[in-house]
């Protein structure tokens, strides 16, 4: 039921389903329950299955005087009372979306959970007719945001899940799975919840849970990134094609007979499409990188320009002049520093602030650590090798951690008995700037590799340039990943410019016929990150 019971409900016909129309609106709705009435005349409140006809939903007063909304259910779902209780303001389509509330977390006795939807299209079934099943609210598709306690407000956590014809269609693998644990204990008392969808192709889907509106981030949930295929946190059988637009609500749920039925409670509804936030930071919130990183993101349909925040952790500035586009490349960023960034969107209805992600920088310059390249093609651009003819000896692999490495294959028994890759720099590297003291590379080879000598050369702008070797010629025998530290003043001393490196060649080989045995015979080794280190 609505992204929990597993369970296939087949809908055969679709008279009443609401659904996106040719046209898709830029819509926005608000329901405070703030007066004797329903702000909104829209809404509709739907339970399924519909049978005992005991859900209600009614406004309700606090001490204080505040009015909000309560969804409940006496029955148990065992006599047919209802699993949940949706209820949606306004059966207006959104697109890019945020929907929020003000939601409650009650105690013990309920043990229940309650949530937002976005992007839903739904059947109303007044007697069952419709689809053969049962009398209710039927939700073919629809993006879930869950805020569960049904095991007690002790174990609160909020996850998300995308729903097909009631079926959760999420895999049960924990690692993949998209919830998290709220921290603390004290639960039992009012939260603020979202839920921002954005995208076409694929669909972002986002909850976090906040102390109060505008307030302290309690949880965040990983962006789920919806695509055509069989994503990782879809059940391997499942690929259904992402959900472009749908209207927006919110839902009460319990499934269990006992304790019966479910309250829950919320304040302050809405949906709009000039709400969501920024998403797929890079770098990732929390993420190790280099002081040269490139910076991007995805931004809502609404944004027409945006501000970009950036700054050492607690001291932010506003970038100026802003981005032109989704990406930005800092030029002052320093190493070991951690820093702080945000995207602040604005569109017609004004500035959508962004979340703030935070990521630390390394202490050493990237060289290159491959990460950058997608494919075998863009490695070759880059790394050019030295043998003409249509052979080709450099590769992109990927480990099972995701790790991307370069594959440099040699056949030094031809001409030139040597086999290397130079990688040119955009423009010409300062490394006096940065107090470089170490050029350091990871590398791992092959025991079935004959003997070669394993060397780096850097060039200057100049042409001035240094090799050098590997004190061993062993070295590319390796099955483990090693590291090469070669101290920068080796460099120095061969009348190399340290401020205007331009190139840095990788190679294999002596100049002279190698030992490899055979015609066809390839010998092969892997190059890790290779770092530009100031002293310590």
């Amino acid at each position: 039921m609505l992204g929990k019971l597993r369970t296939l409900v087949a809908i055969c016909v679709v008279t009443g389903l609401i659904a996106p129309g040719s046209e898709t609106l830029r819509a926005d709705w608000f329901e405070s329950f703030n007066g004797d009435q329903l702000d909104l005349t829209t809404w509709q409140f739907i339970p399924f299955p519909d049978v005992t006809k005991t859900f209600t939903h009614t406004i309700l007063t606090d001490p204080n005087g505040n009015k909000y909304l309560s969804l409940d259910e006496t029955s148990s779902v065992g006599i047919g009372g209802s699993a949940f209780g949706g209820g949606f303001g306004s059966d207006e389509i959104f697109t890019d979306v945020r929907v929020g509330t003000v939601v409650n977390v009650v105690g013990d006795a309920s043990r229940n959970y309650c949530g937002l939807i976005a992007r839903a299209t739904y059947i109303i079934d007044p007697d069952g007719s419709i689809t053969g099943v049962a009398p209710g609210l039927f939700v073919p598709q629809v993006y879930v945001m869950h805020i569960n306690w049904e095991n007690g407000p002790a174990n609160l956590r909020i996850d998300l899940e995308k729903v097909v014809n009631m079926s959760n269609i999420m895999t049960n693998e924990e690692e993949l799975r998209l919830d998290l644990y709220v921290p603390g204990l004290d639960h039992a008392r009012s939260y603020y919840a979202e839920l921002d969808v954005l995208g076409s192709g694929p669909v972002y889907v986002t909850g976090s849970l906040y102390e109060y509106k505008g307030g302290p981030l309690v949880a965040r949930t990983a962006t789920m990134v919806d695509t055509n295929g069989n994503d990782p946190w879809e059940e391997e059988a499942d690929s259904d094609a992402p959900f472009l637009s749908g209207s927006s609500g919110i839902f009460a749920q319990n499934e269990d007979e006992a304790p019966a039925g479910y309250h829950t409670t919320f304040d302050d509804v809405f949906s709009t499409s000039a709400g969501p936030a920024a998403v797929m930071p890079s770098p990732a919130d929390g993420a190790d990188v280099f002081i040269d990183a490139a910076f991007s993101w995805v931004e809502a349909s609404f944004a027409t320009s945006r501000e970009l925040w950036l700054g050492k952790a607690g001291a932010m500035e506003k970038v100026d002049p802003a981005p032109a586009g989704t990406t930005y490349t800092p030029d002052n960023l320093e190493m070991g520093q951690t820093y702080q960034w945000r995207v602040d969107q604005v569109g017609p209805s004004g500035t959508v602030p962004g979340h703030i992600w935070t990521f630390t920088t390394a202490n050493c310059l990237d060289a290159d650590g491959f990460e950058s390249h997608a494919s075998d093609t863009e490695l070759q651009a880059a790394w050019p090798h030295n043998i003409g003819g249509e052979f080709q000896y450099v590769f992109l692999t990927t480990d099972n951690q995701g790790n991307k490495s370069m594959r440099l294959d040699a056949q030094n028994q031809y001409e030139p008995y040597f086999t290397e890759v130079t990688r040119t720099f955009d423009g010409p590297q300062d490394w006096n700037m940065f107090g470089v003291e170490t050029l350091s590379l990871s590398f791992v080879g092959r025991d079935d590799n004959v003997e070669h000598p394993f060397y780096v050369k850097l060039e200057d702008a100049s042409g001035q340039s240094l090799k050098v070797e590997h004190p061993f010629t062993y070295a590319c025998q390796s099955e483990i990943w090693r590291q090469w530290d070669i101290p920068i003043e080796q460099f120095r001393a061969a009348g190399v410019n340290l401020a205007s490196v331009t190139r840095i060649t990788i190679g294999l080989g002596s100049g002279e016929p190698s030992a490899q045995p055979t015609d066809d015979d390839r010998d092969t080794i892997f190059i890790g990150q290779i770092s530009a280190c100031p002293a310590g």
